[in-house]
């Protein structure tokens, strides 16, 4: 797994929108942030060009993309938001220059997509916060000083709390995963991801019980969730539930699909559609340790 180098006060961070159109306003300030810190900052050119839902034209979105992928004095990729639109475009993107220097990705949610796209490359890549948590960077900036940390060059050391539906054990793997809802619309494509040895991580927002609970069934009954590590369960925000109730928790819908296997399962990691996002490195080598007492993710 190629890891791109560790950014140095100075640098270049580009801010493309790749999916959901966002105000003008928070990409500015999110910007002034990055500047504040030290790191320059370029702007993609159709950033407030709005197209409908979108930030711009499937075209300009992803010439956009390319133009900083291929841009050799770029060392991130920053996303502005999720939303939809990056797997309209993913399938037309051209990694040589990529691949030749390697830069970091930043981003979650529909963003999961070129996280897949990037793996499937060989290139590892953070799932984390995106231009709206710099608003709060004053004020909650944890995630936010951990994702520069990992610019820089540090490696995730998680302890978080533990949750009554874990699963006890300790394994290792290559950390993938993101958005469950991205995820499942990408099964069945080249950018879906290989389970065998792998720590998966999930997330979602503004789902249905329901919903859920198909998708992990999909995950079974594909043979994904027998083929895993390890799973880590991110934040499931602003779930919905129908007027019959659906009668089963976020959790008991997650644990009853995994319970015939052994490997640990780690529920409430603090990452996800939540105000502080912590960031994750896809495709780097990481343990998951899972006691009565604490829960440890940490890269090897």
């Amino acid at each position: 797994m190629i890891h791109p180098p560790s950014l140095q006060k100075g640098d270049t961070i580009a801010i493309v929108a790749p999916a959901g159109r966002i105000d003008s306003a928070i990409i500015a300030q999110a910007g002034h942030r990055i500047a504040q810190m030290g790191y320059r900052v370029k702007l993609g050119s159709s950033l407030s060009r709005h197209h409908y839902n979108f930030s711009s034209t499937d075209y300009n979105r992803r010439s956009d993309f390319q133009q900083m992928m291929d841009d050799d004095e770029v060392k991130a990729i920053l996303c502005t938001r999720g939303g939809y639109g990056a797997i309209r475009f993913v399938d037309e993107l051209d990694f040589t220059g990529i691949l030749a220097h390697p830069k970091w990705l930043i981003g979650f949610s529909d963003i999961t997509v070129l996280h897949a796209a990037f793996l499937k490359q060989g290139l590892a890549t953070i799932h984390g916060p995106m231009c709206k948590s710099f608003l709060n960077y004053t004020e909650t900036g944890a995630d936010i000083e951990i994702l520069f940390s990992f610019l820089q060059g540090e490696s995730p050391q998680y302890m978080i709390n533990t949750h009554p539906a874990n699963r006890l054990g300790t394994t290792k793997g290559s950390l993938v995963g993101g958005n469950l809802s991205l995820l499942m619309a990408l099964r069945g494509t080249r950018y879906d991801f290989d389970p065998r040895g792998k720590i998966l991580f999930i997330e979602d927002v503004d789902e249905y019980l329901y919903h859920l609970d198909r998708m992990m069934l999909n995950l079974k009954l594909g043979g994904v969730l027998q083929k895993l590590s390890g799973l880590v369960v991110g934040q499931f925000t602003d779930m919905k539930d129908n007027e019959t109730p659906f009668g089963e928790s976020i959790e008991e819908i997650i644990y009853k699909n995994v319970k015939d296997y052994n490997y640990p399962v780690a529920f409430n990691f603090p990452a996800g559609h939540v105000e502080t996002n912590y960031p994750l490195i896809f495709g780097e080598e990481t343990e998951l340790v899972v006691k009565e007492n604490e829960v440890a993710l940490v890269a090897l």
